[in-house]
């Protein structure tokens, strides 16, 4: 029987997407012939048992084994069991090994005798940064104890390691079975109890980051069992630390603390009653005696540490509801503290770090000289579901100024996260009390014990919306220094020959940064050597736009109207060369090909950037960093951001549409609840015009062909969105592929578009069903329509989704803000809303408008109740009932076809500095 070096362990079940490549890695390795491989099929069910067959009957040094039950970890025990090499690592069948890792970590095994070699690990499609690997990069090395490099005790996998097959025997080191977390008990045991560690300094790893949401670690903090398992393995841990020296048991430490933060801060979201009560028990009985220091170190911030105080003060409530423990705050030394009469030893661990304050928008208050800032702050630890005790300010340094901070609820955060529901402030400046001069700006929490102050750090929203401000005798623009820490630069200007200081103050600013070369400095040149030009472009340019290939949204109809009843001189519109789109605007002119040098051109003159989706996404060239635009460019260009919308905000869309995060000075409504909504709930007060959409001006009905227009909206976490600036690559599309074919829209799509009920009631009443994707699922759903002639797929590049809802008789969608579309048409809907709970919970959450209280047409959640609507209003004709006709009415502020009219007046007064 030949003798092998090493043994590879691979546990296997149900991969066959991934286990080829991961068998090629194996076969690929410059030592694979001195090496045993063990796969060790788990009872899977797809091809996975076929392609190790095939691999082992190619490969004499390989063997397959076949298990039922105990997961991964048992699997993992029975390929050790079967080892007959003196060394064993193993490998995931989804990952891959780079062609010298096991050559790597089998001569430094012969080299230095130790009992476990270490070898770097990376992720794939998307890298992680673990602080572990600080030490790596250092050349290859060996160690006598891990307390020589405690922070590679969180390397806790078994697959990046290779081990002395005989030290691990000798101390009974076996992977747990049944649980998750199982490669723990080998990776951190072997580590802590070796005497002798090698560590590799190159990749002998590459794990695979599934995005398919069926790996372990996709739900680790909504799979109640994880904190049962992950406890589990904590409770053997601790055990085996007590025999441990004591350097290797404060390392240990770390571990038991960092691994379970997440769970300890989560479990009282998830368990309650005696069931929360079994699991803090037996959390104290670990922790009890942890010594603070190692807490602070383990663990993330002030949030994470709540639950390890609670465990070592015997403090259940505290750990249980820290809402209605923590309320107020205490401050010593300058720094604030969640709780104010701890011993020393344990005040670390209720010091709230970190404490940070972030500035999101800054404006002047209309015909007022107030200058407002806007936005968050976090008190690391303290649950910001109520307003604070105590007194909150904003300081600006050098100018003598102080000012009251007012506590803000704020939606977005709440739906971010709902311990930070009150996290937001403002705080008005009166501009005639600023001194010339740059400052810094401080928020201030004046609490029980004196103050603690924080730096304002700018946020993406404060970058949007900074630019220059001025009133009376004073210029302020805001900007940001240093490590993103934000200034209000002040200069007086009646006092130094008015609007000629301004502009000189801000040549030298630009030359200074021309001359320094920083980012985007060839940019703010050539807009100073094209400014006589501008008279040539037009006195005020507005450039228009939507996404960057389409023109069929608000953003094309106020364009053309600006051309056309306004011949406005300076309107532009931006498009991709190839657009199949740029035919509707032809002879409209003022074209502009997006990233060519006009486009670039426009850009640095800019008055107002005019689009009907986000503007950062589809209206930078290509090319333009957006951070660094945001930075160094738009500030001085001054551009008014004016969003058109495309489509009626009626869900609660604040963690991506809030003001404080879009930089938006204008936004346009239909009616007064949207206004309402947008100003109280999402921070644009004062900055919504109730205009109605431009596009509603060409509304006009040409029913009568026959047809049903079915028109569902997208699903974020069913696609790669056109917007995102990282598409995830092949893998990340792979596993949304894989995620929207099993998913239930998918489901209802296929079930609803061949539904014999609704195909036969088709034919008898002579319709043709039109179905026309979301512009963001248009790769995902052409395989689910049938091929018959009365149920046919539309693509929009083909024909426009308003010329598409104008002709249809009747209208089915889900939660598509369409729909206001064709109410405000007046064609009969219905609402196929057969996905609610996945819906609310994945992709928006609820808003003000309700369908089944509030909608245009009757609700259905399921494939028949749909049908049966659909089919009912084709026996009668596609006639509106006279409820939803009220509706309507009672809904829009305008119907009078002069919304564009409206919108261009509401520009105009933002760019002229009227309102805003």
């Amino acid at each position: 029987m030949k003798s092998y070096d090493v043994t590879l362990v691979v546990p296997v079940y149900n991969v066959e997407q991934y286990l080829q490549e991961c068998l090629d890695s194996i076969e690929a390795q410059t030592v694979f012939e001195r090496c045993e491989v063990v796969l060790v099929d788990n009872g899977s069910t797809d091809g996975s048992y076929r392609l190790c067959a095939e691999f082992a009957r190619r490969h004499a040094n390989t063997t397959v084994l076949v298990r039922h039950g105990g997961g991964a970890g048992a699997a993992r025990n029975l390929g050790m069991d079967r080892a007959t090499s003196p060394r064993i690592t193993f490998c995931d069948s989804d990952d891959v090994l780079p062609p010298t890792a096991l050559e790597r970590m089998l001569d430094a095994s012969l080299a230095t005798g130790a009992q476990v070699v270490v070898g770097a690990m990376e992720t794939f499609p998307k890298r992680t940064n673990w602080a572990w690997k600080d030490h790596f990069g250092k050349g290859d090395r060996t160690f006598g104890s891990l307390a020589e490099m405690p922070e590679l005790v969180h390397s806790a996998s078994a697959c990046n390691k290779l081990f002395d097959l005989s030290y691990l025997r000798s101390h009974g080191i076996r992977f747990a079975e049944g649980v998750h977390f199982e490669d723990a008990y080998v990776g951190v045991s072997a580590l802590v109890l070796a005497t002798r560690l090698a560590l590799v300094d190159a990749c002998v790893y590459r794990y695979r980051k599934r995005a398919a949401g069926n790996s372990t670690m996709d739900a680790i903090w909504t799979r109640r069992q994880n904190y049962w398992d992950h406890l589990q393995l904590v409770e053997y841990l601790h055990r085996l630390g007590a025999g441990l020296p004591e350097t290797s048991r404060a390392v240990l430490e770390l571990f038991l603390v960092r691994s379970y933060q997440g769970f300890a801060l989560r479990a009282p979201d998830l368990f309650q009653g005696a069931e929360l009560e079994h699991l803090y028990s037996r959390c104290r009985a670990v922790y009890w005696n942890v010594s603070p220091d190692v807490v602070v170190r383990a663990t993330a911030d002030a949030r994470h540490r709540v639950a390890y105080l609670a465990f070592i003060t015997g403090d259940f409530a505290l750990f249980a509801d820290r809402a209605s423990r923590l309320h107020k705050l205490s401050v010593r030394d300058g720094r604030p503290y969640l709780i104010g009469d701890l011993p020393d030893q344990l005040a670390p661990l209720a010091q709230a770090a970190p404490f940070t304050a972030h500035l999101e928008h800054v404006r002047r208050l209309p015909g007022t000289g107030v200058l407002r800032l806007s936005g968050r702050f976090e008190v690391s630890g303290m649950p910001m579901v109520r307003p604070l005790a105590g007194h909150l300010g904003l300081r600006v340094k050098g100018s003598r100024l102080s000012v009251s901070a007012t506590q803000v609820r704020r939606r977005d955060m709440k739906n971010t996260r709902p311990d930070t529901e009150w996290g937001g402030f403002t705080a008005d400046l009166p501009l005639d009390r600023l001194r010339e001069g740059v400052h810094d700006l401080e928020f201030v929490l004046d609490s029980e014990g004196g103050q603690a102050v924080t730096p304002c750090l700018v946020a993406a929203g404060y970058l949007r919306g900074a630019r220059v401000v001025e009133h009376g005798g004073t210029r302020v623009v805001p900007h940001w220094r240093g490590k993103n820490r934000a200034i209000l630069m002040v200069s007086g200007t009646v006092r130094r020959g008015g609007r000629h200081a301004v502009l000189g103050s801000l040549l030298v600013k630009d030359a200074k940064h021309v001359l320094r070369r920083r980012p985007f400095w060839k940019q703010r040149l050539l807009r100073l050597l094209t400014k006589p030009l501008k008279p040539l472009l037009g006195q005020d340019i507005w450039l228009f736009g939507e996404r960057g290939d389409t023109a069929q949204d608000n953003g094309w109809h106020l364009f053309r109207h600006a051309r056309t009843a306004e011949r406005r001189r300076g309107a532009y519109y931006v498009i991709r060369a190839g657009s199949p789109d740029r035919a509707r605007l032809a002879g409209l002119g003022h074209v502009v090909a997006h990233s060519s040098w006009k486009h670039k051109l426009l850009m640095l003159h800019a008055s107002a950037l005019v689009n009907a989706y986000d503007i950062d996404t589809y209206m930078l060239p290509d090319g333009w960093d957006r951070t660094r635009y945001l930075k160094h460019l738009s500030w001085r260009v001054g551009a008014r951001r004016v969003f058109l919308q495309h489509g009626v905000t009626d869900k609660d869309v604040s963690k991506g549409l809030h003001r404080n995060r879009t930089g938006v000075d204008l936004i346009l409504a239909v009616s007064r609840d949207e206004e309402r909504f947008l100003s109280e709930e999402l921070g644009y007060e004062g900055q919504v015009e109730v205009s109605g959409f431009p596009r509603f001006d060409a509304l006009v009905p040409d029913r009568g062909g026959r047809t049903i227009l079915f028109m569902p909206t997208w699903r974020s976490y069913l696609t790669v969105a056109s917007y995102s600036r990282d598409d995830g690559g092949r893998e990340e599309r792979q596993a949304v592929r894989d995620r929207f074919l099993s998913s239930s829209y998918r489901d209802f799509m296929a079930r609803f578009l061949n539904d014999p009920d609704l195909l036969a009631a088709l034919e008898r009443f002579d319709y043709t069903l039109n179905f026309l994707p979301h512009y963001e699922m248009r790769a995902m759903v052409g395989e689910m329509a049938p091929d018959r002639k009365r149920v046919r797929i539309i693509d929009q590049n083909e024909v426009s989704v308003q010329e598409a809802m104008r002709r249809c008789d009747l209208f089915v969608t889900d939660w598509s803000s369409t729909a206001f579309d064709i109410a405000y048409l007046g064609t009969p809907l219905v609402y196929a809303q057969f996905d609610a709970a996945e819906y609310w919970d994945g992709h928006y959450q609820k808003g003000y408008f309700d369908a089944r209280r509030d909608g245009f047409g009757p609700v259905g959640e399921s494939v028949e109740e749909v049908v049966g609507e659909v089919v009912r209003y084709m026996r009668e004709g596609c006639t509106r009932e006279p409820v939803y006709l009220r509706r309507v009415e009672r809904f829009f502020e305008f119907r009078d076809q002069q919304n564009n009219a409206r919108a261009s007046k509401a520009i105009e007064r933002l760019v002229r500095g009227m309102d805003h």
